[in-house]
């Protein structure tokens, strides 16, 4: 199986345990007066609704290419036209959207095939936007629980460590218009269950066996447990890092 396509196999504990954007990263990837975005590989919806609950949203278009994923969007967020598709190839008109957005995702692109199929959609002025949400790695206890399940290596490990830099293929017109990475911090509580499920939701570990997955979680609480005595609730601390380009 594509690590890619892992993700599908645990949709309803990825879009319950998976964080959301934060609202104030949106403001930087939405334009005012957007009338229609795209969210590129969608998930399970978690940015699609993010957008939706913003006051005079835009209507969105959910692309995603995984029909398990897709299932789970369109029975959560009835609000989004959903379609199944790629970043290389994107079910839209030339110059329909206002914005494309990709969370956490851009890593699975092929950047020069993904980027033309983006300038293509948006119109003259629109937004990329790329977000990854995730729960903050400076933390020594979130680093170590993390670790457990390989997320230091895994999916968009490679550009976190670059600080998000990305460079977009040349020619395509793009403005890179928020050069800086902007960080958006916030923090959600949760069960420590669900802090070691959340672990298992990345794709290093959903290739795992069902059995090396189950011993993942066990020792994510395990650690959890060890490094944050008391309560069952535990207040994690999340980011949203955002970038930003303007097609001319």
């Amino acid at each position: 199986m594509p690590r890619a396509t892992t993700f599908g196999t645990s949709a309803d504990a990825y879009d319950r345990l998976r964080p959301a954007p934060a609202p104030e990263a949106l403001d930087h990837v939405v334009p005012p007066g957007a009338r229609r975005v795209a969210d590129l590989a969608a998930g399970t919806g978690l940015v699609t609704r993010a957008v939706l609950a913003r006051p005079g949203a835009p209507a969105v278009v959910a692309v995603e290419p995984d029909p398990r994923m897709l299932a789970r969007l369109i029975a959560t967020t009835p609000g989004a036209l959903a379609v199944r598709g790629v970043a290389e190839a994107i079910p839209l008109a030339s110059g329909a959207v206002d914005a494309v957005l990709a969370s956490s995702a851009w890593h699975w692109f092929d950047p020069p095939v993904a980027t033309a199929e983006i300038a293509r959609v948006l119109r003259p002025g629109g937004v990329l936007g790329l977000l990854w949400s995730r729960a903050d790695p400076t933390v020594p206890w979130v680093a170590e629980v993390r670790g457990v399940g390989k997320a230091a290596a895994d999916g968009s490990a490679t550009l976190s460590r670059r600080g998000f830099d990305v460079a977009l293929p040349p020619g395509h017109g793009f403005v890179d218009d928020l050069p800086d990475a902007v960080t958006v911090p916030w923090t959600r509580r949760m069960s420590r269950d669900d802090v070691a499920g959340m672990v298992c939701t990345y794709s290093g570990v959903l290739e795992l066996s069902a059995g090396e997955q189950d011993a993942v979680r066990r020792a994510a609480r395990e650690h959890l447990d060890r490094l944050i005595p008391g309560d069952d609730a535990v207040d994690v601390p999340f980011e949203t890092v955002v970038r930003r380009w303007t097609r001319a």
